[in-house]
């Protein structure tokens, strides 16, 4: 899967939940989930964030992404806990504010991509302006990546 576009995040307070979908069939989307935390002004009461969405076989399900409390545990990682979209986030129970963060993955992109730039093995940039004259970098098998102009 690749990255879409750069992280990004919600707010969740007392009853308004997130929605977050997709209009394009023809690749395969995922939210993944890095951290839950709790805003500046959260009450010290117990905050529960739930998400819904689609199980493997189709039916809708609910499950806790996290239950927090000031005092206790304010945030949490979520390490990357990929979902399918449609989903929906919302504060099951607290007042918040909750934030919640994460990226976009679409795979199936990568034909856009490649016309921008391609995945080599210790590629040479085309332009000498770009070389690097560092000599930092002594990892012969680490993967770069080139751009096309």
């Amino acid at each position: 899967l690749q990255l879409l576009s750069p992280p990004r995040g919600c707010e969740l307070k007392g009853d308004k939940p997130y929605h977050f979908k997709v209009n394009d069939e023809e690749n395969e989307h995922q939210l993944s989930l890095r951290t839950v935390s709790l805003g500046v002004g959260a009450k010290d009461e117990l905050h529960v964030v739930e998400a819904e969405a689609l199980d493997y076989e189709g039916n809708q399900i609910k499950v806790t992404l996290a239950s927090l409390k000031m005092s206790v545990q304010p945030t949490v990682s979520l390490g990357g806990f990929e979902i399918t979209p449609p989903v929906i986030l919302r504060l099951k129970s607290g007042s918040g504010p909750v934030y919640v963060s994460g990226q976009h993955l679409v795979d199936g992109m990568c034909f856009l991509l490649n016309y921008i730039c391609s995945f080599k093995k210790k590629a040479r940039m085309a332009d000498k302006d770009f070389e690097d004259d560092d000599d930092d970098d002594d990892d012969d098998d680490e993967d770069e990546y080139v751009i096309f102009q």
